[in-house]
C-alpha cells in the first residue's frame, strides 16, 4: 500500500501544470530579435518631416483656393480726380453703368477711411487721408460670363467716367497661381524625399537585420522555413516598430503645428500674409495619411529587401 501511494505521488509531481490562459499566459518570444532593425525614435523623424511637409501642402492648396477664388469673382474699378468733387461725380456715373450691366452682381464703394487705411502701411497712418486726395474704389462682383469678356465694360466705364479704370486682377491671380504650383511642388518634394529616405533606411536596417541573426536564419531554413515566410516576420517587426514610431511623429507634428499656428496669430501675420492653419477633421485625417504611408513603405521595403537577400544567399 506504501508503494503504491509513492507511485501516485511521484506520478503527480511529474504531471506539469496546463500553461495559464488569458491576461497571464506568456508571450511569444519574437522570432527574429530586434538587432539591426529600424527603431522607433528613427522612424518618430521620418513621420514628423511627412506630417509637415503634408501639412505645407494642404495650407498651400487652402490658402490658394481662398485667394484666387475672391480674385476671380470680383473686380475693382478705381475713381481718380483732380478733387473730391470731382471723384464723387465720377463714382456717380460709374455706379450708374454698373447697375445697368447685366452680369454684375453687387456694386459696393468703399469709404473714403476704408481706402485710406490701405495706404496706411506705406505712408504711415493718417497721412494718406490727411495730404491725399484719395482715388474711390469701388468693389464688384460679377458673374464669369461677364469676367470672361470686360472690353465692352472698360470701354463703357472710360467713357462715363474719364477718371475711371478697371482692373480685373488678372496679374495678380496668374502671378498668385504660379506661386502656389511652385509651393505645391516644394511640399510635395519633400514628401517624396522623406518617402525615399524611409525606404533607404529600411533597405539599410533589413539587411543589419539578417546580417546580426545570420544564424536564426540558417536554422529556419534547415528546419524547412521558406523565404516568404522569414520576410513576412521581418516585415511584421518593421510594421510594428513604424507604427510606433508613426503615432510618436503624428503627435509631435501636431503639437507643433498648433503651437506655430498660435504664434502665428499672435505675431498678427495670419490676417496680413500668412495663410491660416485650422486642424480640422478632413485635415487631421490626411495628416494622418502621412506617417501611415511612411508605415507601410517601410515595411513592405523590408520584405522585398528580405525576399531579394535571400534568394542571393541560399
Amino acid at each position: 500500500m506504501t508503494q503504491a501511494n509513492d507511485y501516485e505521488t511521484d506520478e503527480a509531481e511529474n504531471i506539469q501544470a496546463p500553461p495559464r490562459r488569458g491576461l497571464f499566459r506568456r508571450r511569444a518570444a519574437p522570432l527574429l530579435p530586434e538587432a539591426g532593425a529600424a527603431g522607433a525614435p528613427l522612424t518618430a523623424v521620418m513621420s514628423f518631416l511627412a506630417v509637415l511637409a503634408m501639412a505645407s501642402l494642404l495650407m498651400v492648396n487652402r490658402a490658394t483656393s481662398e485667394w484666387t477664388s475672391a480674385l476671380r469673382s470680383e473686380i475693382t474699378v478705381q475713381v481718380k480726380g483732380a478733387s473730391p468733387a470731382d471723384i464723387e461725380s465720377g463714382v456717380d456715373a460709374v455706379l450708374r453703368v454698373l447697375n445697368e450691366t447685366d452680369g454684375v452682381l453687387e456694386a459696393k464703394e468703399k469709404s473714403r477711411e476704408e481706402t485710406a487705411e490701405l495706404l496706411d502701411p506705406w505712408l504711415g497712418e493718417g497721412n494718406a487721408a490727411a495730404f491725399l486726395t484719395i482715388p474711390a474704389i469701388i468693389e464688384v462682383k460679377a458673374a464669369p460670363a461677364l469676367r470672361d469678356n470686360l472690353d465692352l465694360l472698360r470701354n463703357r466705364l472710360t467713357t462715363a467716367a474719364p477718371g475711371a479704370t478697371l482692373d480685373d486682377h488678372a496679374r495678380w491671380h496668374d502671378r498668385l497661381s504660379g506661386a502656389a504650383r511652385s509651393g505645391q511642388a516644394m511640399a510635395f518634394g519633400v514628401f517624396l524625399l522623406v518617402m525615399g529616405a524611409a525606404c533607404a533606411i529600411s533597405i539599410f536596417a533589413s539587411r543589419a537585420g539578417l546580417a546580426a541573426n545570420h544564424e536564426i536564419v540558417s536554422v529556419l531554413h534547415l528546419v524547412g522555413a521558406t523565404d516568404g515566410f522569414i520576410a513576412a516576420e521581418v516585415q511584421r517587426r518593421f510594421f510594428i516598430l513604424g507604427l510606433r514610431g508613426a503615432l510618436i511623429g503624428l503627435v509631435a507634428a501636431l503639437a507643433a503645428l498648433v503651437l506655430a499656428g498660435l504664434a502665428v496669430r499672435a505675431g498678427g501675420a495670419a490676417d496680413n500674409f500668412l495663410p491660416s492653419l485650422r486642424l480640422g477633421g478632413w485635415m487631421i485625417l490626411w495628416l494622418a495619411a502621412a506617417p501611415t504611408a511612411t508605415c507601410l513603405v517601410t515595411a513592405l521595403t523590408a520584405r522585398l529587401t528580405v525576399l531579394k537577400t535571400l534568394s542571393k544567399q541560399y
